[in-house]
């Protein structure tokens, strides 16, 4: 096996090193009228059943809600929700009772969940808990079922957002399809 001469890159904590990996902020829908913003979240299954898992801090109000609930959606936003993306992770739902009225978003009754979807996002994903794992560190893991999904049937992926821990970003082009 030859060496690779990684002279041109520093050595790092891996807390620094997960940093460098982007994520997508998504808008996390609890019951009430409260919502989350994360980047935490990880394809488990694609099929039988489709689960997806969401990192969430213990000390987030919204944990206690989606413990206690045992559901949530998930908001993919787009470019021009950008503003209410960054309120919903800023502010606490301990302090506010209607996050979808302070950052200009309107609450739909979801189809198989007791949590709300949001009308101004254009995927929707009603996901029932399945799973909760504490691994140590500083997130536990919701493991929800999508048991609903609704798409805007001209749904752009080039409008979703991306982030790195202090920046957002558009999504780039298309390399290969």
């Amino acid at each position: 096996m030859s060496e690779i001469n990684q002279s041109d890159k520093e050595l790092v904590s891996g807390k620094k090193g997960i940093f460098s990996l982007p994520g997508f902020p998504l808008v996390i829908g609890c019951i009430g009228k409260n919502l989350i913003t994360v980047a935490a979240i990880s394809m488990v299954s694609f099929d039988n059943p489709p689960l997806i898992m969401m990192g969430i801090v213990p000390k987030r109000y919204s944990f206690e809600l989606i413990k206690k609930i045992k559901d949530y959606s998930i908001n993919i936003p787009t470019t021009d929700l950008l503003e209410a993306v960054q309120y919903c992770g800023k502010v606490s739902g301990r302090d506010v009772k209607d996050k979808f009225e302070i950052a200009g978003l309107t609450p739909v009754k979801a189809s198989k969940i007791s949590s709300y979807l949001i009308k101004e996002c254009p995927v929707n994903l009603e996901c029932k808990v399945v799973h909760t794992l504490d691994l140590g560190g500083s997130h536990t893991w919701f493991v929800g079922e999508v048991v609903a999904a609704h798409i805007t049937k001209d749904y752009s992926r080039s409008k979703a957002i991306m982030f790195w821990p202090g920046e957002y970003r558009y999504v780039g082009d298309v390399i290969e399809k």
